[in-house]
């Protein structure tokens, strides 16, 4: 049984849903901000009965010591690592390139080495209790075509380390997941406004358009039926394309 967790970025758009779906769920979570005033603001926007399961953590370790001691502490604080799920924040890379390739190269590879690091310490923690799920969300690329922001360098290279790391800590019964999050709708974004509704209907016959919290649902996937799946990729929701 999932009892807790740790989120990373979650003062990110879906870090923001992903945590009070975990909360909602009953799990007890470690949830890192980068900021004071973004932790205060998110743990008083809960209901009274979930304060007390939210652990904040304020700033971001830089280096592997840093990470690791990081994770081991969210572990402690909890009383155990059930669960890890590397939240980010959804970019348009080719937005990024377009102005600044040297920034791109630098923040990409930033990004990438954030996920090494923070995968693995999580990976080691859960290793010692044979246990655990690490997740990995990502919002579909396929979606560019709705206008919505497209990662494909930081997406594909995020699944190769999905399928790279399922199977160093397969023997540890240590599950990673990747999971793509299809269309939503949400304040600012493409798919708020009835006007844009015909960038949708490309995908089905007027399908339903879900909030990001609703979509963020699909994770109980993982969480209740995710203990035989490792080194998956799976798709969830309107616009990505499914596999049977």
């Amino acid at each position: 049984m999932i009892r807790t967790a740790f989120l990373l970025h979650a003062d990110s758009h879906s870090g923001l849903a992903i945590g009070n779906y975990l909360l909602q769920r009953g799990m007890t979570l470690t949830a890192q901000f980068s900021t004071p005033e973004q932790a205060q603001s998110y743990i008083a926007e809960l209901p009274v009965d979930w304060r007390d399961r939210c652990m904040p953590m304020i700033g971001q370790a830089g280096t592997m010591e840093e990470i690791d001691s990081q994770v081991n502490a969210a572990s402690a604080e909890m009383q155990g690592l059930d669960l890890y799920i590397h939240g980010n924040e959804w970019v348009d890379e080719g937005v990024m390139l377009d102005n600044n390739p040297a920034q791109f190269a630098v923040q990409l590879d930033k990004r990438l080495r954030e996920l090494f690091l923070y995968s693995r310490a999580a990976g080691n923690v859960m290793a010692r209790k044979r246990q655990g799920q690490i997740i990995i969300p990502m919002l579909s690329d396929t979606l560019h075509n709705a206008g919505f922001p497209a990662s494909p360098v930081y997406n594909q290279g995020a699944i190769a380390f999905v399928k790279s790391l399922a199977k160093e800590v397969a023997p540890f019964r240590v599950g990673v997941n990747a999971f793509q999050f299809g269309y939503y709708r949400a304040p600012g974004t493409v798919g708020s406004a009835r006007d844009n509704r015909k960038l949708f209907d490309m995908y089905a016959l007027k399908p339903p358009i879900p909030d990001l919290m609703e979509a963020a649902k699909g994770l109980g996937l993982l969480l209740d039926y995710g203990s035989g799946m490792s080194g998956q990729t799976v798709n969830w929701g309107y616009g990505i394309p499914s596999i049977l």
